[in-house]
């Protein structure tokens, strides 16, 4: 989706440009990778199938595919480009930062998660918790891998104490070694150590969010390479607001992901326990077919309950008639969100929005001035702010007040391309420009 947007819109601006896309990571030739040139809606998209399934060190190739950087190596010496712009990285990875430095390309990279980070991608542990953003620490990510299998999550869920008390001694335990947890700790400060040493060699790194630029100041990438540029709304292919009739009923929505780190169970926990006279419907929007294990237990929590609906996977073209159906929009993430769309597309159709306390989203969404804000994973809090705001029609429309026009596609990107100027400038030989 942000490719795609991005893309379309430089085309539509008079840029000349290919889409490079992994079609597929399990799929034949066994040895290196299978490449198909189309056209999706105008553009120009080279697209990448390979078998990830073989490799001996999967792990590695995950994050640094050889086949990804010789493929490009040759791609880029046949295509030129004048600039390189990755957006996220998530498989690409650093083969094809370090195809495009190869050929001493501009790089751009713009991250929308914390891929370079975490191989979870979210910074969310099995159990729950959130990792720190702000600093690497090996030991805790192979804590992360090994409670990805039930044999190592269940005792921690059971016995939470004696499983710190087990990878506290793990760090000097010979034991250690036999569980492979020397090794696994190895990689990940492998994997930590390659992928940033290749991100700072990039010109660029865009920051849709406050939060994700001062995690990467604190990790050590250099200051005059981060730019903040936050999210743009698109909304060329929005439908027409069809007049729908309004009831009385007070209409609470979610729009999104359905999967854990969403916090969508406890919204429905929340909503579940609301005591009020006023109608209410909790409306459930997103594809519920992507997780169904989680899915399933959200009926099963919603214990058919009829004011519970499961709408299913929606028309992104009627996102506004979505919203104009709705009082309030929640956000109940448990993961540090790089600033939903959602959040924009709610605020953009002036609906006040109720989201988790976490900086990426209380950086735009300020209590009681434009929605409310609850405390990250507590549905009881959740509960509070939901009724206060269906109880209270005055602090619902004060908050509608306080919405402020968002940020626009046209601002975005010519931001954008402010920074691909300037990072083409600076590859310029004896130009004597700095970059700011």
């Amino acid at each position: 989706m942000r490719a795609y947007r991005t893309a379309r819109w430089l085309a539509n601006n008079g840029n000349d440009l290919r889409i490079i896309t992994v079609e597929s990571v399990n799929s034949d030739p066994n040895e290196g990778v299978q490449t198909e040139d189309d056209v999706y809606r105008g553009l120009q998209v080279h697209r990448l199938s390979f078998d990830l399934s073989n490799p001996k060190d999967k792990f590695t190739w995950e994050y640094d595919n050889p086949w990804i950087y010789d493929h490009l190596v040759e791609y880029f010496a046949e295509m030129k480009p004048d600039v390189f712009h990755l957006i996220s990285g998530y498989i690409l990875g650093a083969g094809a930062l370090k195809a495009a430095l190869a050929h001493q390309i501009p790089v751009v990279v713009t991250l929308t998660d914390f891929w370079f980070f975490c191989p979870r991608i979210n910074l969310v542990r099995p159990d729950g918790t959130l990792s720190d953003a702000f600093v690497f620490d090996a030991h805790n990510c192979t804590r992360c891998k090994f409670e990805d299998k039930r044999r190592y999550l269940l005792p921690a869920k059971l016995a939470p104490k004696l499983a710190n008390r087990f990878w506290a001694k793990s760090v000097d335990a010979k034991w250690s070694n036999l569980l492979g947890i020397k090794v696994t700790e190895k990689k990940f400060k492998d994997r930590n150590s390659n992928l940033f040493e290749v991100l700072s060699r990039a010109s660029a790194i865009v920051c849709p969010s406050q939060f994700l630029m001062n995690s990467l100041r604190s990790r050590g990438l250099p200051e005059k390479k981060l730019y903040l540029i936050q999210h743009g709304l698109d909304k060329s292919n929005w439908a027409p607001i069809v007049n729908r009739q309004r009831n009385d009923t007070f209409q609470i929505g979610y729009l999104g992901q359905i999967d854990k780190h969403k916090g969508i169970n406890l919204l429905i926990e929340a909503f579940k326990r609301l005591r009020t006279n006023i109608p209410v419907e909790l409306c459930i929007y997103g594809d519920d077919s992507s997780v169904p294990q989680y899915t399933n237990s959200l009926k099963k929590l919603a214990n058919e309950d009829t004011r519970i609906k499961f709408f299913g996977r929606y028309d992104y073209s009627q996102i506004a008639n979505i919203f104009s159906q709705l009082d309030v929009l929640v956000i109940p993430s448990i993961w540090n969100e790089i600033g939903p769309w959602v959040m924009y597309e709610a605020l953009e159709t002036k609906t006040p929005v109720l989201a988790s306390d976490i900086p990426n989203m209380s950086h735009i969404i300020h209590h009681e001035e434009n929605g409310l804000l609850f405390e990250c994973g507590n549905w009881h809090d959740l509960a509070i702010q939901l009724q206060r705001v269906i109880e209270d029609n005055n602090l619902r429309l004060n908050l509608i007040d306080g919405i402020k026009p968002v940020n626009t596609i046209d601002n975005e990107m010519t931001d954008l391309n402010r920074v691909y100027q300037s990072v083409v400038k600076e590859m310029e030989p004896d130009t004597g420009m700095q970059q700011h």
